[in-house]
């Protein structure tokens, strides 16, 4: 055998022994690291997986529960309330009230009063005289007739309501009432686009537009309220709160 055939073997040798030893390195590292990587790896799968479960991983676990709020029945609107001052108190200076929103939040109103008062007598605040002297006024756009009292407002049909929603700036009711099935195969009653003015606690005015297949009715109201529809026999009753 050659001198160079030896020092071939040498050299392969060599890197025999070098590969060897890296792959002994290799394997010591990985049974060093290998339960940390094992454990790393098992938290990102679970991780990705809980992330991917929820709709939105970024948004925290617990929501708060809303708030639910009912209106109150007209039955219980307040009436009236006093009380009494001590006999220290000579000048009212203001006059503070809480009360609660359509959405169910709060907010309060001070009214600058800063006039004497005698102690003797109670403070009363009332609504009692306005109830009593609400008014019924008819009205008529051909070929609806309708009034209002206190929170409601009465209409005269006995064709089926379509659909009805708000509108706002400025609040409004809009109804769409079926034109044609009162009155069958028979022609309606003539009728226009027409509108009367109200301008009563509520209701600020009435309106109508005629179209092809259905009547649409407008009320408009004088603030933010709730609604709801109620069918009698021969008329609606459309309730605010």
């Amino acid at each position: 055998m050659s001198n160079q055939n030896i020092l071939q073997d040498i050299l392969s040798a060599s890197k025999l022994n070098a590969i060897k030893a890296t792959f002994a390195r290799f394997v010591a590292y990985f049974a060093y690291f290998a339960p940390a990587l094992l454990c790393a790896t098992l938290f990102a799968l679970l991780a990705i997986d809980f992330a991917l479960a929820r709709e939105n991983p970024f948004e925290p676990m617990s929501r708060p529960q809303e708030d639910t709020f009912k209106s109150p029945n007209a039955k219980n609107y307040f009436k009236e309330f006093d009380f009494k001052l001590p006999s220290t108190a000579r000048i009212l200076k203001t006059v503070t009230i809480t009360y609660q929103n359509i959405d169910g939040s709060t907010e309060s109103k001070t009214l600058n009063i800063d006039e004497g008062i005698d102690w003797h007598f109670p403070i009363l605040l009332s609504q009692r005289k306005a109830f009593l002297n609400e008014k019924v006024q008819h009205y008529t756009i051909t070929p609806f007739d309708f009034f209002t009292q206190k929170n409601r407002f009465y209409l005269f049909s006995a064709n089926t309501i379509i659909r009805s929603f708000v509108l706002p700036s400025p609040y409004r009711i809009v109804i769409d009432i079926d034109k044609a099935e009162q009155y069958g195969l028979q022609k309606p009653p003539t009728s226009s686009n027409g509108f009367v003015p109200l301008n009563v606690k509520y209701f600020t005015k009435a309106a109508l537009d005629v179209h092809k297949d259905f009547y649409r009715f407008i009320i408009t109201l004088d603030g933010q309220y709730t609604y709801h529809i109620d069918k009698e026999v021969d008329y609606y009753i459309i309730s605010v709160e």
